[in-house]
């Protein structure tokens, strides 16, 4: 049997190679109907939330407990899951995929605590690299780190003298750079913040090595772009380590042009494994000009469309980036909170896009930067009538008390992530103080309000596969932790239906997919997955342990045989 407990950097690049061919859409579905039976199945659908069989006629389901007419129908091929559970496919409505298939090639830097354990990682990944190699890695928790001080580049220099490097943080709002890579971009203690982002300094000014948010676009441009096919393989890599831990469908959070050139040459050459709803980079003028010129693109079979703008707003809790109205409480008057777009640009690229038919989903975190993009939407949507928007916050993290009802009667979707809530809850309330902390992460006053929740991982930065997702929004604790561990503010806990809808029907919903996706219904498009337990039944500190045994997408089992 497959069992799915790996880490996103556990599976070793060759693994995929292997999986590409079985996990892509050029299989056709079984001519044959397939009646599933004796199973436990999760429907999604509210007029018939339990079944226990369904069958699959081509790429869609055409039957859910119906076993006198399947009695009938001729040359069925009959499946008997022995009592497994059957979910609809996972959606995970916020993702990096390129970044998550481009993470094999480097260090991994996942929960170190100190600039030495980054050494010491950098030379397991790299023992012997040639003189001037550019080294990257991923994974520094900025705001673990900004709780005790930044980390500074001297380590990285001794150790490292004839190479650039190169680490991006957890959630991309910082990168540390040694020396080299310092120097090729010709910043020192000359260099000047640019207008949006903060380069940190030691105290005769010197650089760190840290650079926040935007303040990375000075070193980019000097890291080696990866070719096009390298991109191509790295997005059917994330995508086919996805269809493995049950996700069907993905909701891609920022295409840049280079992206969009890839899905799109994946998409004609029938390389998908599991489908992709785009979600343009909104911050680049140039791929917005085109795409406003051209339209949305809407593919009948839902394998990709191209139909948002992911706008970037403010920055991060953990790095102080975040968008306050009051300053941080750990480190008062030291903000260092930043406007990526203005919001002139946004209420322009918001009415252009209600205008042709594209949705908005804008990354805030803070509550004046939540707040903002509120206001902003309500605007453009009152001078453009009540159409079917359904624009997105992404994050929604620090909220004002009457931020819940605004966001209802505006029908916009609050997209979120379990993982965030359990990661951040380190520090969190240091950065906020006890009174903002209650309206952070407040996922139960945005349904009791009447909002509408997306429920994803933002991967690669945290835990990502669905069932830690689904763990996450339930225990708001680590999966490490014991099971008398407390969750971090309880009260505002998922149950597993709720998280559940917010990782099926309701991300269908986010992406105008809910006719033909989320739910296992007749008429549906035959995207599922086989669980080997049922989280419904078994005790919330258990779900972290459910494997996942297959996955189907389109009527296509996409993932290997197990034992």
């Amino acid at each position: 049997m497959i069992s799915i407990k790996f880490s996103r950097l556990e599976i070793l690049p060759f693994i995929f190679v292997l999986l590409i061919n079985s996990c892509s859409n050029n299989t056709a579905p079984s001519s044959q109907p397939i009646h599933f039976f004796n199973a436990n199945i999760i429907t999604m659908d509210p007029d018939k939330p339990l079944a226990n069989s369904f069958i699959v006629t081509g790429d869609k389901i055409t039957l859910v407990d119906e076993e006198a007419e399947s009695s009938s129908l001729k040359n069925i091929i009959k499946v008997d899951l022995g009592g497994k559970t059957v979910l609809p496919g996972i959606i995970d409505s916020h993702v990096h995929i390129r970044e998550l298939g481009m993470d094999t090639l480097k260090a991994n830097l996942v929960g170190v605590s100190s600039v030495k354990e980054i050494v010491e990682r950098l030379k397991d990944k790299f023992p012997n690299p040639a003189r001037g190699e550019w080294l990257i890695g991923q994974g520094w928790d900025e705001g673990a780190f900004a709780s005790t001080g930044y980390p500074d580049r001297h380590l990285i220099d001794i150790s490292f003298p004839n190479n650039p490097v190169a680490l991006e943080s957890l959630h991309g709002f910082a990168g540390l750079y040694n020396d080299y890579a310092l120097k090729l971009a010709n910043i020192n203690s000359a260099t000047k913040d640019p207008d949006i982002g903060n380069i940190i300094r030691r105290k005769n000014g010197e650089p760190t090595g840290v650079m926040l948010t935007l303040a990375q676009d000075l070193i980019q441009p000097f890291i080696p772009e990866p070719s096009n096919e390298k991109i191509k393989n790295a997005i059917v890599a994330g995508l086919n380590n996805m269809a493995l831990a049950g996700v069907t469908s993905i909701h891609e959070a920022g295409m840049t042009p280079k992206d969009v050139e890839a899905f799109i040459a994946l998409k004609k050459s029938n390389s998908l494994p599991i489908r992709v709803y785009g979600m343009l980079d909104g911050n680049n003028d140039e791929l917005i000009k085109h795409w406003f010129a051209q339209g949305p693109l809407d593919d009948k079979n839902d394998f990709l469309d191209i139909r948002s703008i992911k706008i970037f707003y403010d920055g991060s809790l953990g790095s102080r980036t975040a968008l306050m109205s009051e300053p941080y409480s750990d480190q008062f008057g030291k903000s260092l909170a930043t406007e990526r777009i203005s919001t002139e640009k946004i209420l322009s690229l918001g009415r252009k896009a209600s205008e042709l038919g594209f949705q908005m989903a804008t990354h805030a975190i803070g509550d004046k930067g939540n707040n903002q993009i509120l206001s902003l939407y309500e605007e453009i949507l009152n001078l453009d009538g009540t159409f079917d928007h359904r624009w997105r916050i992404e994050h929604a993290q620090v909220l004002f008390p009457d931020f819940y009802n605004r966001l209802a009667e505006l029908k916009i979707l609050a997209s979120i992530q379990s993982s965030h809530a359990v990661g951040d809850s380190k520090w969190a309330e240091d950065r906020i103080g006890p009174e903002r902390i209650r309206d952070a992460y407040s996922w139960q006053k945005i349904l009791k309000s009447g909002g509408r929740l997306l429920l994803n991982s933002d991967l690669p930065g945290e835990p990502w596969e669905p069932m830690n997702t689904l763990y996450f929004a339930v225990n708001r604790k680590p999966l490490n932790s014991s099971k008398d561990e407390k969750g971090w503010y309880m009260d505002q806990a998922l149950s597993v239906q709720e998280a559940l809808k917010a990782m099926t029907i309701e991300n269908a919903y986010g992406a105008f997919q809910e006719k033909n996706l989320g739910s296992i219904e007749a008429d549906k498009l035959a995207d599922f997955i086989i669980i080997d337990k049922n989280p419904l039944t078994i005790a919330p500190e258990d779900i972290k342990n459910i494997s996942v045994l297959e996955t189907w997408v389109s009527g296509i089992r996409v993932t290997p045989d197990y034992q």
